[in-house]
């Protein structure tokens, strides 16, 4: 499989102090991978130190096996699509024309959007399940409708690495699953994924790998299984924590507190 990320010994952060230190990973081809940790750990920040919004300190970043620092911006926005954790702003326009923007790195001299344009990006909408908000205005979006559009933007610029910034936050259940199904097929197909979440549970149904971070330092990384252990995530928390197994197979996770602990 082909190596889309190659990140060796990165240090990364604001000021003095780095928030990211000596972190090792490569993401293939049709792989998921899964970053957890605590708050204020340095998720985000490796994120963004691959899309060149974060300078790093020390170590590399490979994309496609060309350095970083290679890349141009519109070549990079060809392969590597992002979905933030934040949201921007998208007053005036309707839904499908906030997703149209994510084909603006493959559109010609004059930045126009063609038929093949739009049934390209009707086809993600309805693929998500939020084909009707391709006309509704954004301003009357809620702030998880806004969301799928976010992961439409990033689909339809059809990119080798797709990198996502807690791309669950404000969304229900359902569409927290179907949001992931969706990311998870498109990576059994070939793309290759890093998506960084709260949720252990999310993380041991859809990813393939799991990065752990803690203070910085990668705690555990490797296929999910492996990674996803108790005793991992006790140390990554800082909590007790239960594992179970349903009956399909699946393991599932939770904290273990004095309610819990006494049957409540």
């Amino acid at each position: 499989m082909d190596t889309l990320l190659d990140i060796q010994g990165l240090s990364a952060g604001y000021g003095p102090a780095p928030v990211l230190r000596d972190v090792d990973c490569a993401v293939r081809a049709g792989e998921l991978w899964v970053v957890l940790g605590p708050n204020g750990t340095g998720k985000s920040t490796l994120l963004k130190s691959v899309l060149g919004a974060m300078p790093w300190t020390r170590g590399r970043i490979h994309l496609l096996a060309r350095e970083r620092g290679e890349w141009e911006a519109r070549a990079l926005a060809r392969n590597v699509a992002w979905v933030p954790q934040g949201f921007e702003p998208a007053e005036g326009f309707s839904g499908l024309e906030l997703v149209l923007m994510g084909r603006s790195p493959h559109l010609g001299l004059w930045g126009l959007t063609s038929a093949s344009d739009e049934a390209v990006a009707r086809e993600v909408l309805e693929e998500l399940g939020v084909a009707y908000l391709a006309e509704r205005s954004c301003e009357a979006m809620s702030g998880g409708e806004r969301r799928m559009l976010l992961l439409a933007r990033a689909l339809v610029q059809q990119p080798k690495l797709l990198l996502l910034d807690e791309p669950t936050a404000f969304l229900d259940v359902a569409h927290q699953v179907g949001a992931l199904e969706r990311v998870r097929a498109r990576v059994d197909a070939g793309l290759g994924a890093v998506a960084v979440l709260h949720d252990v549970n999310l993380a041991a149904a859809f990813a393939t790998h799991v990065l752990l971070l803690r203070d910085g330092h990668v705690l555990a990384r490797g296929p999910a299984p492996e990674v996803l252990q108790r005793e991992r995530l006790e140390a990554l928390y800082g909590v007790p924590m239960e594992m179970a197994s349903a009956p399909s197979g699946a393991r599932l996770f939770a904290p273990r507190t004095r309610w819990t602990a006494e049957g409540r």
